[in-house]
Order: C-alpha cells, then sequence, then structure tokens
C-alpha cells in the first residue's frame, strides 16, 4: 500500500488542529443535582477548564467528583463543542450529629460527609465523649439503625416525641422525656421488652405520684429508675 506524502501531511496537521484548536477547548461544565455543593466545587474538582475535550475522559471527570464527600454517585458527557456536563447524585442525610467539633451530617451508611445544614429536617444526635468527629469519618451504622428504630417507634408506642436522641459510648442512646430527663435505651435490642418495661415504670410512677430522675433500660431483666428529689418546700411552708 502507497501512502501519499500529502495525505501524511493532512493527517499530522488534522491531529495538531485537534489537539491545538480552541474549538475543542472545555468552555462549559454545567453541574445539574447539587443541593449541598454548588457548581463551583465541582467545576473545581474536576479540573478541566481550558483542556481540549478530546482529551478529557468521563472517568477520571467521575472520579474526581466522587472525591467529594457529598457525592455519592456522578456522571460525565463529553461533548466535542466545549462542554463536559456533571450529574451529581449527593448523599441523603439521616442524621444531624453534633458533636464538640460542630454540626454534620451523616448518611445511612455512617459516611460523615458535610458540615452544613440539611436541605430539609432530619433527626438531631446530640453526642457526647466521642472521638474526634470530622468530614469523611464515620458513624457507626449499628447505632444509626437504632436511632432509626427508636425514632419510628416512640411517638407511637411510647407516646415520646423527642425533639433529639442523646448518645455516648458509654451509655448508647437515649431521649428526654416529658416525665423524667432521660430514658436510656442504650440500643434498639430487644426493643419490645425495653418499651414494655418503660410502660410498667410510667405506670407505677403514675401511680405513686412519684416522678423519675432517670430510667435505665439498658439491661433486659433489671430495668431501673431514679427517682427525682422532693421539691424544697417554699419560704414560710409549715414543716
Amino acid at each position: 500500500m502507497i501512502v501519499y506524502p500529502s495525505v501524511l501531511i493532512l493527517a499530522a496537521w488534522l491531529l495538531y488542529y485537534s489537539v491545538e484548536s480552541p474549538y475543542f477547548a472545555v468552555r462549559d461544565i454545567p453541574v445539574s443535582g447539587t443541593k449541598l455543593l454548588d457548581a463551583g466545587q465541582v467545576q473545581a474538582a474536576v479540573g478541566v477548564m481550558g483542556r481540549n475535550a478530546l482529551l478529557v475522559r468521563t472517568g477520571a471527570v467521575e472520579q474526581a467528583v466522587l472525591r467529594l464527600t457529598p457525592a455519592r454517585e456522578a456522571r460525565a458527557v463529553v461533548s466535542l463543542a466545549g462542554r463536559v456536563a456533571v450529574d451529581v447524585t449527593e448523599r441523603t442525610p439521616l442524621v444531624q450529629w453534633q458533636a464538640r467539633e460542630g454540626s454534620f451530617l451523616v448518611d445511612q451508611e455512617g459516611v460523615i460527609f458535610s458540615q452544613q445544614p440539611p436541605p430539609s429536617p432530619v433527626t438531631v444526635v446530640k453526642a457526647t465523649g466521642d472521638p474526634t468527629v470530622e468530614v469523611g469519618g464515620r458513624v457507626d451504622p449499628a447505632v444509626l439503625a437504632s436511632v432509626t428504630a427508636l425514632q419510628g417507634a416512640l411517638p407511637a408506642r411510647a407516646g415520646i416525641q423527642p425533639p433529639w436522641l442523646d448518645y455516648s459510648q458509654d451509655t448508647g442512646l437515649s431521649v428526654p422525656a416529658s416525665d423524667c430527663p432521660r430514658v436510656i435505651f442504650g440500643d434498639a435490642s430487644e426493643l419490645d421488652s425495653k418499651l414494655a418495661a418503660l410502660a410498667a415504670i410510667r405506670q407505677y410512677l403514675e401511680s405513686t405520684k412519684s416522678r423519675a430522675e432517670l430510667i435505665d433500660l439498658r439491661f433486659k431483666d433489671r430495668p431501673v429508675y431514679v427517682l427525682a428529689p422532693p421539691a424544697p418546700a417554699k419560704s414560710g411552708q409549715a414543716r
């Protein structure tokens, strides 16, 4: 086969034009699907503005986006007319985890992915005495499963609508209640038995007109309650 020099020259010119022509330079990176991330963050992470679209690989773009912790999935489409469209699926916050380092969004897998306010209200967990919490870290998914179970069961089965849940590594999960400062559940294991014990204790307290300072349900066969101290006598009241 004879290859004419003119053909080689034309091929070389076309290759040079494809690589160097400003027509193929990336000029637009539209971003969709984001709420926590903004377009500028995604565009900066992708880092292809001004590059030749012929040299941009969608896989590399998608991996760059996924390095942003709020991103769970990413899809990129490259157009030779200088456009790289990026569609992002963000992580869905399950809880707002409040620790000494600040307030963090955590998804169902336990990934700590943002310090921004949630797009819509989620369960608040106030954590104390835990290791350092930071974006990119993790919360134990078993704790989150217990949070979900308690949030689902307490309003309907115990009449408790806690504004938040407390958590510590020592005592696990606890909730504030109207008839005592705290009810300690530990986790959601044996939840039926714990709720039955809670109902029995609350019924007894009501019948004796007593108020508990603490109800501890962590141990299935040994639920514990601590009575609140009596209110101090008012000044001038007969003793």
